[in-house]
C-alpha cells in the first residue's frame, strides 16, 4: 500500500525546470546575442558602431548623454574624425581642418580661403566679396551655409571667436557708412549678429573694424585691394583672452 502511495505522488510531481530557470536562459541567450553582434562589429567604422550602440540603449531605455558626447545621429555639417568630436579637447589643427572642410562644403573655392594656426589661435581669411556686396554691410544668401557650420563648430568647442571687418584704402563717403570704419564695423557685426540670432552667446564673440588699417598688401592694384577686402575670423580659447 505505501509503495502504490508513493508512485502516486511521483506521478503528480511537475516535471521540468522551475520556472525561474526560464527567465534565466532567456536572459542568458539575450546577452549572448548581444554580445554575439558587439563582435560582428569590432572590425567595423566606430561611427557605425557608436550608432548600433545607441540604438540598443534607446531599446532598453537609456538616453543617458555624457558631457562631451553627442547624439551619433545628428546631422554634421563638417567633419571632425570621432576622437576630436569633442568640446573642451579638440586641438587648433582638428578646428583648422573642420573649418577648411565646412568651407569646402558651402561652396567657397580654395582661393577665396585661407585657414592659419598661429600662436592666438586658428585664423580664418574670407574674401570680402562672398560675404557682402560693395559699399554694403548686408549679409549675401551664399555665405549663410557656411556660417551655419561656424555655428555648429562654435557649439561643439569652448573657443571664442573674433570678427573683424577690413576694407581697401578707398574712401567711403555714405549716410550710412561716412568712412571705412563704419562700414568695417558693421560689416564686422553683422556678422556676429547672425551667430548670436542662431544661438552663440554674445560673451563667446566681439566684432572688429579695422577699416584700411590692416593691409596684406599694398593698395596699389585692383587685385591687392581686392585681397585686403575682407572677413577674418579668430578662433581663441578663453585663456587668451585679453
Amino acid at each position: 500500500m505505501a509503495e502504490e502511495e508513493k508512485k502516486t505522488e511521483e506521478v503528480e510531481c511537475e516535471e521540468g525546470a522551475p520556472e525561474w530557470m526560464v527567465t534565466f536562459s532567456d536572459m542568458t541567450t539575450l546577452l549572448l546575442t548581444f554580445f554575439v553582434l558587439l563582435l560582428s562589429f569590432s572590425n567595423q567604422d566606430i561611427k557605425k558602431f557608436r550608432e548600433m550602440l545607441g540604438s540598443i540603449k534607446d531599446a532598453f531605455g537609456v538616453q543617458k548623454v555624457e558631457v562631451g558626447e553627442f547624439p551619433a545621429k545628428s546631422a554634421q555639417p563638417f567633419a571632425l574624425s570621432e576622437e576630436e568630436r569633442y568640446p573642451l579637447n579638440i586641438s587648433d589643427q582638428a578646428l583648422a581642418k573642420a573649418i577648411q572642410e565646412a568651407a569646402a562644403q558651402s561652396g567657397i573655392k580654395e582661393d577665396q580661403v585661407e585657414v592659419k594656426v598661429t600662436d592666438e589661435g586658428v585664423r580664418v581669411r574670407l574674401k570680402g566679396k562672398i560675404f557682402f556686396d560693395p559699399g554694403s554691410a548686408k549679409l549675401k544668401k551664399g555665405i549663410l551655409k557656411f556660417l551655419d557650420s561656424i555655428v555648429e563648430i562654435m557649439k561643439r568647442t569652448d573657443y571664442n571667436l573674433a570678427i573683424e571687418g577690413h576694407t581697401d584704402n578707398i574712401p567711403i563717403r555714405t549716410r550710412e557708412f561716412p568712412s571705412n570704419w563704419e562700414l568695417s564695423a558693421a560689416r564686422a557685426a553683422a556678422v556676429v549678429r547672425y551667430l548670436v540670432e542662431h544661438g552663440i552667446s554674445p560673451k563667446r564673440l566681439k566684432a572688429v573694424g579695422y577699416a584700411d588699417s590692416r593691409p596684406l598688401v599694398p593698395n596699389d592694384t585692383p587685385e591687392h585691394r581686392a585681397m585686403n577686402r575682407r572677413v577674418e575670423f579668430l578662433f581663441y580659447r578663453p585663456e587668451k583672452a585679453s
